[in-house]
C-alpha cells in the first residue's frame, strides 16, 4: 500500500472525527428515565445482574467447584470481553454495545480456577473516570453535554472481543484501534500501532487466523463511504499489508469468513444513510435491496465475485470453506430483520430481557452465481464457534448458544450441529442459567476435529453468580464434566479467546 493510499485510508475513516462538527445537545443530568427503569427492574429481577455496572476496581476471586474436575490437559486462561460500565451520574447508556470494555481472565490450573476482571483503560475510560461522567458520543447513545470527536479512538470502548497475537493480548472493537494489554495483569498499554500511517484506522472485532501459516486477516468498515480496509498481519504480529476495497455497500458488517482462497462478507440490509449522532441513528433498514455476498480474492484484492441474496441481517458466522470449483459453503446466524440491534438491546438497557431472532442457516454460494439457503433446525441460535484448526477448511462441527422462540429472556442451552449430516447435540441448563459464547479448545494439536472441550460462562440468576462449565465437545448432552461458581455476578460478555 503506497503512502498516498495510507493517507487516503485515514481520510476515509476520519468521517468519525468529522462528527465533531455535528454538535451535541445539552441535556439535564437528572431524572433519566432509562436509568430509573433499570433500577426499578433490578430490584426484582436478578437477570439484570448481567447488565449491571461492574465495580471500578474490578473483580478478584476464586471459583468454587460445584461438581466434577477439570479434564487433564485443560490448563490455561480463558479471556472474555464485553461491556461493563453503563451509567455515570445516574444517567445510563441507551444501547448495550456502548458500555466500556470489561475484560475477564479465568485461569484454569490443575483443579483451581482463579478469576480477575478489569476495565480496559482506554483513553475514553481514563478521561471519563477523571471527570466522573460520560464525555463523548457513543455508537447508540448521546450522553448529556457530550463533546465532539477528533478521531475514532476518542470513543473507543474496546468492548467486543479479544485475541492473542504473538503473545500480545489485544482487546477489539468495531470502529477504531485494537487496544494492547498485559496478558497477566490486564493492564492497558495503549492502542496497537501497526505503523505506516495506519494509527486509528478501524480494526474490527473478528480477525481470522490461517491455521497453517498463522497469518491474521481482518477488516475495518467505512459504511458511509461503502468501503473496507483489509488487513493482513503476520504470525509475528507485524503488518504485511493493508489496503482499500471500494463498492462494498452500506450494510453494516460485523464479521466475515476466510477460505483458503477468499475473504467472504455478507453485506446485510441495515444500511448507513447519513452521518449523525449517535452513529446508529444514521442507519436504516432497507428491505427493497438484496443482501450481498462478496468474495474477495486473498491474493488479488481487486478481484471479487458477488451474489444477491434475500434481505437479512447478521452478526456472526460459524465458518466456511471453498470447493475446488469455487463454490463457497458457510453457516451463519441470520435474522430476517435488524430488530436485535435497533430495539432489543435498547430494552436490555432498561433491564428488560430480550433474546433476538437469529437462526443458524447454511448458505451455498455457487461458482455459477446461484445460491441456496437452508435452515437445518427450528431453534434460535447465536455466537457460533468452530474448531480453530479448521478455520477456512471443510469441517463438520459448529457449536453455538441455543434457545426456543418462547424463551424471551435468553439462551439457556448450548448445542453442536454437524453441518454435513445435520446431526444435533444439545444441553439445556434449565431456567435461570443464561449461557454465553461457547469456546472450543482442542485436546491437542493433533487430535481430530471436535476432540476437546467446550468451555462457557453463564449467569445463574437464582444463585446471583457467574459460573463456568466444561463439556466434552462431542457429547454435550451428557452434561458438564465440571462446573464452577464465582462468589459474585459479572456483566454479560460478548467474545473470548483461549491462551494455553
Amino acid at each position: 500500500m503506497t503512502e498516498m493510499s495510507r493517507r487516503h485510508a485515514l481520510t476515509l475513516f476520519a468521517a468519525v472525527g468529522g462528527a465533531a462538527g455535528l454538535g451535541a445537545p445539552v441535556r439535564a443530568l437528572s431524572g433519566d428515565p432509562i436509568y430509573e427503569a433499570y433500577q426499578a427492574n433490578a430490584r426484582n429481577d436478578p437477570w439484570t445482574l448481567g447488565v449491571r455496572d461492574a465495580p471500578a476496581s474490578g473483580f478478584d476471586g476464586e471459583a468454587r467447584r460445584l461438581h466434577g474436575r477439570l479434564p487433564r490437559g485443560l490448563s490455561g486462561t480463558l479471556y472474555r470481553n464485553g461491556p461493563g460500565r453503563y451509567s455515570r451520574q445516574d444517567w445510563r447508556y441507551r444501547h448495550w454495545f456502548d458500555g466500556d470494555g470489561f475484560l475477564q481472565a479465568w485461569q484454569l490450573d490443575g483443579n483451581r480456577i482463579a478469576h480477575r476482571g478489569r476495565f480496559i483503560e482506554t483513553s475514553k475510560w481514563q478521561a471519563e473516570e477523571a471527570a466522573g461522567r460520560f464525555l463523548t458520543p457513543a455508537f447508540g447513545s448521546m450522553p448529556p453535554d457530550a463533546g465532539g470527536l477528533t478521531g475514532p479512538d476518542d470513543m473507543n470502548v474496546a468492548n467486543t472481543s479479544v485475541m492473542m497475537l504473538n503473545g500480545e493480548l489485544l482487546a477489539l472493537w468495531e470502529g477504531g484501534s485494537a487496544w494492547s494489554l498485559d496478558a497477566e495483569t490486564l493492564q492497558a498499554r495503549g492502542p496497537r500501532r501497526w505503523g505506516s500511517g495506519l494509527d486509528g484506522v478501524h480494526f474490527s472485532a473478528h480477525p481470522k487466523v490461517e491455521p497453517e501459516t498463522g497469518i491474521v486477516w481482518n477488516f475495518g468498515q467505512d459504511a458511509y463511504g461503502e468501503r473496507l480496509v483489509l488487513w493482513k498481519i503476520g504470525a509475528d504480529g507485524n503488518l504485511i499489508d493493508a489496503g482499500l476495497v471500494d463498492d462494498i455497500g452500506a450494510g453494516m458488517i460485523h464479521d466475515f469468513i476466510i477460505t483458503e482462497r477468499s475473504l467472504v462478507f455478507l453485506v446485510g440490509n441495515l444500511h448507513h444513510e447519513r452521518l449523525r449522532l449517535p452513529f446508529l441513528d444514521g442507519f436504516a433498514w432497507r428491505d427493497d435491496v438484496p443482501m450481498r455476498a462478496i468474495a474477495i480474492d486473498k491474493n488479488d484484492w481487486s478481484q471479487r465475485r458477488t451474489w444477491e441474496l434475500p434481505p437479512g441481517f447478521l452478526f456472526h458466522f460459524g465458518g466456511g470453506w471453498e470447493e475446488r470449483d469455487g463454490t463457497i459453503r458457510l453457516d451463519a446466524a441470520l435474522s430476517p430483520n435488524a430488530d436485535v440491534i435497533l430495539e432489543d438491546v435498547r430494552d436490555i438497557m432498561r433491564g428488560v430481557p430480550r433474546a433476538g431472532n437469529s437462526r443458524m442457516q447454511l448458505v451455498t454460494l455457487s461458482s455459477r452465481g446461484h445460491f441456496r439457503i437452508e435452515t437445518p433446525g427450528d431453534g434460535l441460535a447465536e455466537f457460533p464457534q468452530v474448531d480453530p484448526r479448521y478455520t477456512g477448511k471443510r469441517r463438520q462441527y459448529t457449536w453455538h448458544v441455543d434457545w426456543t422462540p418462547d424463551q424471551a429472556r435468553g439462551a439457556t442451552a448450548i448445542a453442536r450441529r454437524n453441518v454435513l449430516t445435520g446431526a444435533f447435540d444439545r444441553y439445556d441448563h434449565g431456567p435461570g442459567v443464561y449461557v454465553e459464547e461457547p469456546l472450543f479448545i482442542p485436546a491437542s494439536r493433533r487430535s481430530a476435529e471436535g476432540e476437546g472441550w467446550i468451555v462457557h460462562t453463564a449467569l445463574n440468576a437464582e444463585a446471583r453468580a457467574t459460573e463456568l462449565h466444561v463439556f466434552d465437545a462431542l457429547n454435550l448432552s451428557a452434561g458438564p464434566q465440571s462446573s464452577w461458581r464465582l462468589p459474585y455476578a459479572c456483566p454479560f460478555g460478548f467474545h473470548g479467546c483461549w491462551r494455553g
